[in-house]
């Protein structure tokens, strides 16, 4: 029986104990091309991912040195360094501006204002540019953690990492920025507490 994507909502939350199987090359290429599959701001895609699935790498991640010794990183069958390619952001959001203007794909006052932005987002500063492009990771990440969830699979998002080693172990440019650490393998829980979640009277505003 598939799963709906509204039962795989309902079933996603963060796993953090592992069994010992191997998360399958196939099944990480069906993680990564849901992660292509997903939208970003004038289809920029600046999302980038590392697979990691070696023991000696997964130790290394669990260490001190990049997770603050978050020791069950080490559990994880596959660990994808998601990253955001902050040129190619720039360099793509400029390319779509341009395709947009020059096929007439809006009326001009919105087309204006696509091109203010592509403009902007290239005279912006760093900080600027990494957090309008980790919104776009984030996109693709949430793509990848509910495939997850329909193969049969757990997934938690790490954000407390220092990104310096991590940098420096897979030759990241400077330009190429690490949004988030995702541990991914199959889930050895006996039971699964209830999410806390707020109710939508919290969360919408009248």
């Amino acid at each position: 029986m598939t799963m709906t994507v509204k039962e795989a909502i309902a079933a996603r939350h963060s796993v953090r104990s592992f069994t010992g199987e191997p998360v399958s090359e196939a099944a990480l290429e069906e993680l990564l091309e849901a992660a292509r599959q997903a939208p970003s701001s004038l289809n920029s895609q600046p999302w980038r991912f590392i697979p990691v699935t070696d023991e000696a790498t997964r130790e290394w991640i669990a260490s001190s040195e990049v997770s603050r010794k978050q020791r069950w990183l080490a559990g994880a069958p596959a660990i994808l360094v998601c990253c955001a390619d902050l040129e190619g952001y720039v360099r793509d959001t400029q390319a779509s501006a341009f395709f947009y203007k020059e096929n007439k794909i809006m009326d001009e006052e919105p087309t204006q204002g696509v091109l203010d932005y592509a403009e902007r987002e290239e005279k912006a500063s760093e900080t600027a540019r990494f957090g309008a492009s980790a919104m776009n990771v984030a996109l693709a990440v949430s793509f990848i953690m509910l495939r997850a969830v329909e193969l049969g699979l757990g997934t938690c998002w790490v954000g407390m990492f220092n990104e310096g080693p991590l940098k420096e172990r897979f030759g990241l440019t400077p330009d190429q920025r690490v949004v988030c650490l995702l541990a991914v393998g199959h889930p050895d829980e006996p039971s699964v507490p209830p999410r806390n979640r707020k109710s939508l009277d919290e969360i919408v505003l009248k």
